[in-house]
């Protein structure tokens, strides 16, 4: 009889700790994703400025190429602008997509895939960044010309037009280093942090939240 009562009462004891595990699992759901959502939404900044600042960019683009019409280095650059322009606010519209759509009560699992590829979506903003390096000398007589009406392109020699292609072929590789970098599964997180500081690091932060979630549910 007495085992039966000490059996009993470390069956409640079991119960009672299985229950206080689980309401503080649901508190920490609560709480972390909270702090992931309020960490996200910080991030709504940065496709809404990028969206309208491209959407004048591109606009400006178009502009260029038709009053410039004539030089093909002008017509490039034009052309150029506006093309890496429309790319920026492609993914911001996307961006914004997935950070509006993203459904706070979904699994973890789920929210953390969805995180992940908001993070890859930011990631491309590097990426199409990394694609404009070879075209640097023509933004520059873009930016001469819009802001100057100056003609850079006449003014040089053909020894700084020549310096001018070197320019452009070394920015072509590492453009295609930094592409790869980039689209490597595992980039190298130190230097990714650092370039996604202040864009897309919330994500990081929102990520490690949820992977707090994770580790107390994993806890024995």
């Amino acid at each position: 009889m007495e085992n039966l009562n000490i059996h009993e009462i470390w069956q409640q004891h079991e119960s009672r700790l299985t229950n206080s595990h689980k309401l503080n699992i649901k508190l920490l759901k609560e709480v972390k994703i909270s702090q992931a959502k309020s960490s996200l939404k910080s991030l709504l900044f940065l496709p809404i400025s990028t969206l309208i600042f491209f959407i004048v960019v591109a606009s400006y683009g178009l502009h260029f190429t038709v009053t410039t019409w004539g030089p093909w280095y002008f017509a490039f650059a034009g052309i150029m602008v506006t093309s890496f322009s429309l790319a920026y606010i492609i993914n911001s519209i996307r961006q914004l997509k997935q950070i509006l759509t993203i459904d706070y009560k979904s699994p973890v699992v789920q929210l953390q895939k969805e995180m992940s590829q908001l993070r890859s979506s930011v990631i491309v903003n590097l990426k199409i960044a990394a694609g404009l390096l070879p075209f640097a000398p023509f933004l520059v007589i873009f930016i001469i010309k819009s802001l100057f009406d100056y003609n850079l392109v006449e003014s040089l020699s053909r020894t700084m037009l020549f310096i001018y292609g070197g320019i452009s072929l070394l920015l072509l590789l590492v453009s295609i280093q930094a592409f790869k970098a980039l689209s490597s599964h595992t980039p190298n997180k130190t230097w990714l942090n650092w370039l996604l500081k202040g864009s897309g690091s919330q994500v990081d932060e929102a990520l490690s939240f949820l992977q707090e979630i994770n580790a107390f549910e994993n806890e024995e």
